[in-house]
């Protein structure tokens, strides 16, 4: 049984050491270090950048699209789902939360931690009608910019996907088409 004294002691700890995020205008990467701070965000510039918890047209598709691809990747890779951290640049600390990830054994032995501080294969992003077009445009950028081999865009409520290649091409498909996700490995969400 938890006494007063020891719930005052324990709330008196809590407020004496305010949550990072609340104690700094800029993150730094060596902020990081210590471990991500609690919430959701994405981290721009240094600056924390909150972001609207998934609704639940998203989070029916994030699982639709984890279960599709542990079926056809889950020998090749490591695959999680729900605003996944990707480090884009330690200085100025930027680090975007994508909707679905994938990472192959080719680039990683064992299954990461953290937030990734590599380039995985595969972003794919559910595009919301609050999400704007600069907003993913930016986000499509940086994922290029590490090196990520293909972001798949999914425009539910629309029917439409858009497919980023790290090769500069771009497709226009629809949820009907079967898309490729990696290397020869083609999946119908």
């Amino acid at each position: 049984m938890i006494t007063a004294s020891a719930l005052k002691e324990e709330m008196q700890a809590v407020v004496a050491s305010p949550h990072i995020l609340e104690t700094k205008k800029k993150l730094t990467y060596y902020d990081l270090q210590n471990g991500l701070p609690e919430g959701h965000y994405e981290i721009i510039d240094g600056e924390v950048k909150e972001v609207t918890p998934t609704g639940f047209l998203q989070g029916k598709w994030e699982y639709l699209i984890a279960k599709s691809l542990e079926k056809h990747l889950g020998d090749k890779g490591f695959l999680a789902v729900g605003e996944v951290g990707i480090l884009i640049s330690k200085e100025p600390l930027r680090i975007r939360g994508a909707d679905v990830v994938f990472v192959s054994k080719e680039k990683l032995d064992k299954e990461p931690e953290g937030i990734l501080e590599i380039a995985p294969d595969l972003v794919i992003e559910i595009v919301s009608p609050t999400n704007t077009m600069s907003e993913m445009e930016l986000k499509i950028r940086d994922y290029l910019k590490i090196g990520v081999e293909k972001i798949i865009l999914i425009y539910p409520v629309e029917g439409n996907v858009t497919v980023y290649s790290h090769d500069g091409q771009i497709e226009f498909l629809t949820l009907e088409d079967e898309i490729e996700v990696f290397k020869d490995v083609k999946v119908k969400f």
